[in-house]
């Protein structure tokens, strides 16, 4: 199959599963590529600007409104669904061009507020659905909301055998609300180039030598691993330079990524009805006053990661190592805030200041895994519900970490 067949095949088969139109989706190397040519667009057409956003993610989310001409300013997040649910009157400005709509770990706000003030200000509404592979925020009529959405697949996402792979979705409404803007995306995403050989050496071969890197004894990985990336070996899923707010040109896919994305497709509803049910198993059983469960609805999304945040770091830290030490691997997604953190936070704009919420859950949440075998969720739950309370040296410092879920 051919690249322009299996993109074609790719396009069609992703809109059907979102009941979407295949001529409204557009495929690139890694998500955050589309969505720097979404911002470059932006600024074109609509002028140079501010994009509101969340610090509770991860860096290549701002990096491509950067590389777009943009500025980032950050909105402090909801507790109860770790991602801006809502904008201060005075954050909007004549300068603002887009709001961010993330769903951290797969976390939808139904109740649509984000939408709802970018449709009153004429914004430009992207939605970061990266932790939700097709899965968007849709209306009453069940049509998407967002003018934009993102969708990956690559590493540590949905789909475990996917390592590469972005689909943006450009919404035909956003051709009514500004024709230019969307005409301007449109031809933008449908030219962009396929990998150059060295790229896409390292795409076909990253699953091999990540492989290798694994297996080798701990002393001598992260040496190998450098060694790898410096040499152009190994694609990383953060490069160094993308922590000082760069990344590399933009890119379609190819046959080898097409083709893995179609393989991985059809497990892709056995995946989420398994994250649905251990999002269920963890909601029912975890019961702690030393931590809150996100989210406390009774709604069992298929989840990425489920979310705990403990009361505080000492506790947070202890569960940790508990659960690490027995074998588990425990995402802590964001800690740093703009995960793995930026080399010089002032390049990012970012004012901590502005959100003390964020800051003070960062260090404290942890992502269970939601894609393991029942008995493994229960192996960890039946870790987490005696937790003990570890030795504090500072009490002081621990009850200042504490923080209401309703803050």
């Amino acid at each position: 199959m051919s690249f322009i067949e299996s993109s074609l095949k790719v396009r069609r088969s992703i809109a059907k599963m979102t009941d979407t139109n295949s001529d409204d989706w557009f495929l690139c190397l890694k998500a955050r590529f589309g969505l720097e040519i979404v911002y470059s667009a932006i600024k074109e057409v609509l002028g140079p600007g501010n994009v509101l956003t969340t610090p509770y993610t991860c860096i290549t989310a701002i990096n491509p409104i950067m590389a777009g001409g943009l500025e980032p300013q950050y909105i402090d997040i909801d507790p109860a669904l770790l991602s801006t649910s809502d904008i201060p009157a005075d954050r909007i400005t004549a300068g603002t061009r887009a709001i961010v709509m993330q769903h951290t770990l797969g976390i939808i706000d139904n109740k649509n507020n984000l939408y709802n003030i970018a449709k009153r200000h004429n914004l430009v509404l992207i939605e970061d659905s990266a932790h939700c592979l097709l899965r968007m925020a849709r209306g009453t009529d069940d049509l998407p909301l967002a003018d934009i959405s993102a969708h990956s697949f690559g590493v540590e996402k949905v789909l475990p055998n996917t390592k590469f792979g972005g689909a943006i979705y450009v919404n035909p409404k956003l051709k009514d609300k500004n024709p230019q803007l969307y005409d301007k995306i449109c031809s933008y995403l449908i030219t962009l180039k396929q990998p150059e050989a060295a790229l896409s050496f390292r795409v076909r071969t990253y699953r091999f030598n990540n492989s290798i890197i694994q297996h080798l004894p701990r002393p001598l990985k992260n040496p190998i691993r450098n060694f790898a990336i410096k040499t152009k070996l190994l694609e990383p899923a953060v490069y160094d330079y993308e922590q000082e707010g760069r990344q590399a040109s933009p890119r379609t896919t190819n046959e080898y990524v097409n083709n893995s994305i179609l393989k991985a497709l059809p497990g892709l509803k056995s995946n989420y009805d398994r994250r649905r049910a251990n999002v269920k198993y963890y909601r029912e059983h975890l019961q702690s006053k030393k931590f809150i469960p996100i989210p406390q609805s009774e709604d069992d999304e298929p989840l990425l990661a489920y979310p705990i945040v403990f009361e505080n770091t000492t506790f947070a830290n202890y569960a940790y190592d508990l659960l690490t030490n027995a074998g588990f691997f425990i995402r802590r997604w964001y800690m740093p805030l703009l995960y793995p953190g930026p080399k010089f936070y002032q390049l990012y704009y970012y004012k901590p200041e502005d959100c003390p919420i964020a800051e003070s859950m960062s260090p404290r949440v942890l992502c269970l895994p939601t894609d393991l075998p029942a008995s493994r969720i229960h192996q960890i739950v039946t870790l987490l519900t005696p937790v003990d309370k570890p030795v504090e040296k500072n009490s002081a410092s621990v009850e200042k970490d504490k923080i209401s879920p309703n803050a």
